[in-house]
């Protein structure tokens, strides 16, 4: 408020200077005229040397001006009284005593031009300063005039100026004393510092920049000087004459004024500005010592908080593990009691009884799986491995977990892979395994009739590894289009009376939807209400080449290549499945639907002299089953001849004495694995080539066939009596020798005894725990080539347990509780290795 309301004050005392100005210029000449006195040629010379060092200064100081806030006004001030001291020391030499009669003009004629030259030539600069500020950009980053066409035009001009005067002869200056202006030459000058003034006090900076304040003083005296003084000089040396010579001096002092006036404030600000900047640079830093505290302090609670966190982590993971452990174990016993005393002869109530024991006791695993794995999902306890692994008996050996589901249902099962997608593959199988038993056990749980189809093929190619796209399709109930997307997520499912009727704890579509996020893939479902439903997902897996995987094969190529099949079946999905593998086998199948359609084949086919060898037939059929069908078959001798193998989706007791009593050759459950079919067609195809009666082939006597040279030796360290029991039975009843040790320090004792190919060791036992053990057992196999396979076997299913017993020196995880088919792919991976160091037999039949 104070700065505004000094600024009217401020320029209006700067008019009032200007106006004064003016008044004591024209007094001035009046007092002078009167006066008689008359100087010489040295006092002449001594204010044109002054004049030259002021102007010197003034335009060295003009230009420091510039360089230091660049504007184009003083680069042209600058170089202009340079250009002025030049032509000023010019016309002192010239006018000086010591050059009198050595130059083309007279005396007289070079005082009056040489003298007026400077006037002009500052006149004229000032007004083009006033120009050039009129055209200065206004943004001082901007284009300004160039430097040096300024320096190359001042200097021309001023040695142009220079070279004239001292070089040319001039007329004498005309004096006329009757004019009001004597000398009317003068007035060239005064005109142009007239207009530099009034231009500059148009411009109106003078009222708050000092420069221009002091340029206008200079401006008004350079011009009344020249109107009043030079104009009215009567000769050389005269009052008039000095007065004139005194007042420019006196113009080119306010200009050098200005100047400094200028620089004091520019320097002022800098320093103002300097010591704000270190004022706000200490604020700053005092601000930044505080944030800096501040976040050293969160730092330390964050630290604080994150061990605390760190804490609660391990706590839930021992928790989760401990839990996993507690509840797993009694229930490994009684799951796997339960299933061999269903293998025993039992009433049919015992049987009811146990079964209903069995299926809840599964439903009791698969919430459990659900909550752990969920818990172990949301806590980023789970991490997935890459291994390698045959996708096709992979997905078999899945879908025959969940075949007795889908039979007492009178569902099919079925799977198709297409033939492009590789036999071997790398990633999780694990993962893999349970996000197609989530999808399939969903399909079948929510469908009371038709079929259930997993499919697989390849959707794109990257380098070596290959995205498959796995589609599960059902005829169940349908999802509607708005619960699409919530269904995967956490406890939710499509509808709540389906948590009444079918139960479930609505995550198993939660948990691998993260699982194939965590595979590189996505999943989505397209389903419609009372028309079934497609669930979809893609995963990532890596190709091996096949050639590294060693396979024992059990059927070999020739025996199979060329076979005439017949395969009789109403559902197009399997007979299109059974022909994928038929085919592969170069064997030559032939596809009817039912019954009647397969006699009229038969007998088309004898007739032309091409009998079938094989039919495949399919239990359950409309119209005429399989059994009805093989009836008629031996109804007709000359249709005998061929080998019948039944393929059921539900099997019923009496089936097999049924099939014995028919004649069938095999009798197999499906969805049927790749693999066993090839191995029962095989066998089933040597025996018909053998005299006398064979027994019947179904996947218990496929196992059963295996040479005795591939049994095991197994070493089990349990501590725990039940589920000792337990892994004594599941493992004699599969052939192998098992022999019992309580604890790790026990199983080291056995193993100084004898060998054994397969240790099942238990993590958690009193004494010597397995992990201890198995460090000592591979401490002493250093140097003698031996290595003995010891598989984990525990209740534990935490992240890091699988790495932890690896780096112990194990070869192997297997969960409790022990599921027969998981106890069956990890003996038959055993036996393969064993049976690769035993000769096969020679022949098949």
């Amino acid at each position: 408020m104070l700065m505004e309301s000094a600024r009217p004050n401020r320029a209006n005392g700067r008019s009032l200077a200007y106006a004064l100005l003016c008044a004591a210029l024209l007094l001035s000449g009046l007092a002078v005229r009167h006066s008689s006195w008359h100087g010489n040629a040295e006092f002449h010379t001594l204010l044109e040397t002054i004049a030259t060092i002021l102007a010197l200064v003034t335009g060295a100081m003009a230009l420091v001006r510039y360089y230091t806030r660049k504007s184009s006004t003083f680069l042209v001030l600058g170089t202009g009284f340079l250009g002025t001291a030049l032509l000023d020391f010019s016309h002192a030499v010239l006018t000086s005593s010591f050059l009198a009669g050595r130059t083309p003009s007279a005396l007289s004629a070079l005082i009056a031009w040489s003298g007026a030259t400077s006037h002009i030539f500052l006149s004229l600069l000032m007004c083009a300063s006033l120009l050039i500020w009129k055209t200065d950009p206004e943004s001082p980053t901007e284009d300004m005039i160039k430097e040096w066409i300024v320096y190359s035009l001042v200097g021309t001009w001023t040695v142009v100026s220079m070279l004239f005067c001292a070089l040319v002869r001039l007329p004498p200056e005309v004096y006329h004393p009757n004019f009001f202006v004597p000398r009317p030459g003068e007035l060239i000058p005064v005109f142009f510092f007239g207009l530099a003034a009034v231009g500059y006090l148009r411009r109106g900076c003078w009222r708050t920049d000092s420069f221009e304040h002091w340029l206008v003083l200079s401006l008004i005296v350079e011009g009344l000087s020249q109107l009043i003084y030079v104009s009215y000089s009567t000769a050389p040396y005269d009052s008039f004459y000095f007065a004139a010579h005194v007042l420019k001096n006196l113009g080119y002092s306010l200009v050098l004024v200005g100047l400094f006036t200028s620089m004091f404030s520019i320097f002022k600000r800098e320093a103002e500005a300097q010591e704000e900047l270190e004022a706000r640079v200490l604020a700053r830093t005092a601000d930044l010592a505080h944030t800096n505290e501040a976040l050293l302090k969160a730092r330390e609670v964050a630290e604080a908080e994150r061990r605390v966190a760190q804490a609660a982590s391990r706590a839930k993971s021992e928790f989760l593990a401990n839990m996993s452990h507690e509840i797993r174990t009694p229930l490994n016993g009684v799951m796997g009691m339960t299933e061999l005393a269903l293998d025993t002869e039992l009433t049919l109530e015992q049987r009811e009884y146990l079964e209903t024991v069995k299926v809840s006791t599964d439903s009791l695993l698969t919430v459990i799986n659900d909550i752990l794995d969920f818990s172990k999902i949301e806590a980023g306890k789970i991490d997935l491995e890459a291994t390698d692994f045959n996708l096709r008996d992979c997905l078999e050996l899945t879908l025959k977990t969940l075949a007795l589901r889908a039979h007492g249902k009178g569902l099919e099962l079925l799977c198709e892979v297409a033939p492009e997608v590789p036999e071997i593959m790398r990633g999780d199988s694990t993962r893999l395994r349970q996000v197609v038993t989530n999808l399939v056990g969903n399909a079948i749980k929510f469908t009371d009739k038709g079929e259930v189809v997993l499919k697989v093929q390849i959707e794109a190619e990257d380098g070596q590894d290959r995205i498959l796209r796995f589609t599960v399709s059902d005829m169940g109930i349908g999802i509607p289009k708005e619960k699409h997307e919530s269904i995967f997520d956490s406890f939710s499912q499509a509808d709540t009376s389906t948590t009444r009727k079918y139960g479930g704890t609505g995550l198993g579509l939660t948990i691998s939807a993260r699982l194939v996020a965590m595979m590189g893939g996505r999943i989505w479902v397209e389903s419609e209400p009372g028309r079934g439903s497609e669930f979809y997902f893609t995963v990532r897996l890596g190709v091996v080449d096949a050639k590294e995987i060693k396979v024992v094969t059990v059927a070999p190529p020739e025996l199979l290549r060329g076979v005439k099949v017949l395969v009789v079946d109403d559902n197009r999905t399997n007979r299109r499945i059974l022909e994928g593998m038929l085919g592969r086998w170069e064997m030559k199948p032939t596809l009817v639907e039912g019954g009647e359609e397969a006699l009229a084949e038969l007998t088309t086919a004898r007739e032309a002299g091409e009998p079938y060898a094989l039919i495949l037939a399919d239990m359950h059929m409309p119209r005429m089953d399989g059994f009805a069908l093989v009836e008629r078959i031996r109804q007709r001798p000359e249709l005998s001849t061929a080998t019948v193998m039944m393929l059921t989706s539900a099997g019923h007791r009496g089936d097999a004495a049924r099939c014995q009593e028919l004649g069938v050759s095999a009798y197999l459950l499906k969805p049927i694995r790749q693999s066993e079919l090839r191995e029962a067609i095989a066998l089933v195809l040597g025996a018909h080539e053998q005299e006398g009666a064979n027994p019947l082939i179904t996947r218990y006597s496929l196992q059963d066939a295996r040479e005795p040279a591939v049994f095991l030796r197994v070493l089990v360290a349990e501590d725990n009596p039940v589920n000792q029991r337990l892994a004594v039975r599941l493992l004699e009843k599969r052939g192998h020798s098992v022999q019992v040790a309580v604890n790790g320090r026990e199983a080291l004792q056995a193993l100084d005894k004898q060998r054994f190919d397969l240790v099942l060791m238990d993590v958690q036992m009193p004494e010597m725990d397995g992990v201890e053990a198995t460090v000592a057992i591979r401490e002493k196999e250093k140097g003698t080539g031996l290595h003995t396979p010891i598989i984990a076997l525990t209740a534990n299913a935490m992240k890091g347990d699988r790495e932890k017993y690896l780096a112990s020196g194990m070869d192997g995880y297997l969960a409790k509780p022990i599921r027969p088919l998981e106890l069956d792919q990890l003996l038959a991976s055993h036996m393969a290795r064993r049976m690769e160091s035993v000769p096969m037999p020679s022949g098949t039949g």
